[in-house]
């Protein structure tokens, strides 16, 4: 599954008929860093579901003036999105309209609603996204004490972009359901399609199997892989290898993705933010994936977590929190164990310690995490099912699924 380098325009090598996007966002779709590299890697799905793809890179208007904006509103005491002010997102969509009249294109595609959220086009719209405007208000940090003028853009934009958009795809269930609680939308508009894994180098099965016996049941290797360390739980992570520890079995927690703000523990191991763009990030990280025994995600807030992917892939059972869009990636008992939110670190180590004290258990849920990275968490199965439905939208009558 490992795929090149998108370019400005792709052809496709396919045995179906072509179909053309026009790719529309604010970040730059080659940045394997941009969005933990979601946008790169919808692209390069959508370029290996056999789409060809023009990539339309927009840029940021007017940011002096919703910068003053955001600091008057601090000033007050609220916080003003400027990703949500009309003033950029109606910029966004005139460059967007401008770039398309261009184009030969069958669809225009985004990873997100902020770029088409008023964009005016005769062509299908289609999104493909984790999560809704309403379901990040008050659940992610920098949107809790939004001011009363960005909830008011924000929802308008939401709704604008859900009216406009012939699919809306989402990465899990959680975001989904968001969309049909919160917002006026045809439920039939409305598909789930999880994200793959963004691994350029995908490990053999036979590897990957062999990694998993010779993990040592008598040691525990757990990873958190995050760059916000408070979000992500790293301190319920760092309490739940010392209750490992405690209990007599040897443990220790590798970091990767950010620094922790405080000394820690020998057992804590910091690899600091590693990148995917150069071959030795890519092999340190899957050594990292290969030795572990679980990946830790005591989460606070999640909506489609990359790593987790990556880490069935590499057969590494998950230890997380239930919340947001996690429970579509893991399943309780297959790929690994959901926790209820605010879950101690004690409870975390517990699991774990039941879990590698029957190493047929163990075995079990690792080769279900590979499994499920074969069968549900991968690009391929992926643009397979977006391939699917992008293809029925234009060959409907209608020309969309309303």
């Amino acid at each position: 599954m490992a795929r090149g380098p998108v370019q400005d325009t792709v052809r496709a090598v396919s045995d179906l008929q072509p179909r053309r996007i026009a790719y529309v966002t604010t970040y730059d779709a080659h940045d394997v860093h941009a969005w933990s590299g979601t946008v790169n890697a919808i692209a390069k799905c959508l370029i290996s579901a056999g789409f060809e793809l023009d990539l339309i890179g927009l840029r940021s208007p007017a940011q002096l003036r919703t910068k003053a904006m955001k600091l008057a509103w601090r000033a007050a005491g609220a916080r003003l999105l400027r990703d949500r002010e009309p003033l950029l997102t109606r910029g966004y969509a005139t460059q967007a309209a401008q770039r398309l009249k261009s184009l030969d294109h069958d669809v225009v595609f985004s990873p997100g609603t902020v770029p088409i959220g008023h964009l005016e086009t005769s062509k299908p719209i289609v999104f493909w996204t984790d999560a809704t405007f309403d379901g990040l208000v008050d659940y992610y940090r920098e949107f809790t004490g939004l001011s009363r003028r960005t909830l008011r853009n924000g929802h308008a934009l939401e709704q604008s972009a859900l009216d406009r958009c012939s699919l809306a795809i989402y990465s899990s269930e959680w975001a989904a359901n968001s969309a049909l609680d919160h917002y006026q939308v045809d439920p039939r508009k409305v598909h789930v399609v999880p994200f793959g894994a963004n691994i350029s180098d995908e490990p053999a099965r036979e590897d990957v199997m062999m990694a998993i016996d010779r993990r040592d049941p008598e040691q525990c290797a757990f990873l958190f892989v995050g760059v916000d360390w408070e979000r992500k739980g790293g301190e319920v992570a760092v309490a739940a290898v010392e209750a490992m520890n405690r209990d007599g079995m040897r443990a220790e927690l590798h970091v990767v993705g950010c620094l922790p703000p405080r000394r820690l523990p020998s057992f804590v191991k910091i690899h600091g933010f590693i990148s995917k763009r150069e071959p030795a990030g890519r092999q340190q990280l899957a050594a990292l994936y290969a030795r572990a025994h679980f990946v830790i995600g005591p989460s606070d807030a999640d909506c489609t977590p990359i790593a987790f992917g990556e880490a069935c892939c590499h057969g590494v059972p998950l230890l997380v929190t239930d919340t947001g869009g996690v429970g579509s990636l893991v399943r309780n008992g297959v790929n690994g164990h959901l926790l209820p939110p605010g879950a101690s670190g004690e409870a975390y180590a517990r699991i774990a310690l039941e879990v590698l004290r029957d190493p047929k258990e163990y075995r079990r849920l690792a080769q279900g995490a590979r499994r499920e990275y074969e069968t549900r968490l991968n690009w391929d199965v992926a643009g397979a099912r977006v391939r699917e439905l992008v293809t029925a939208l234009i060959e409907s009558p209608a020309g969309d699924q309303r």
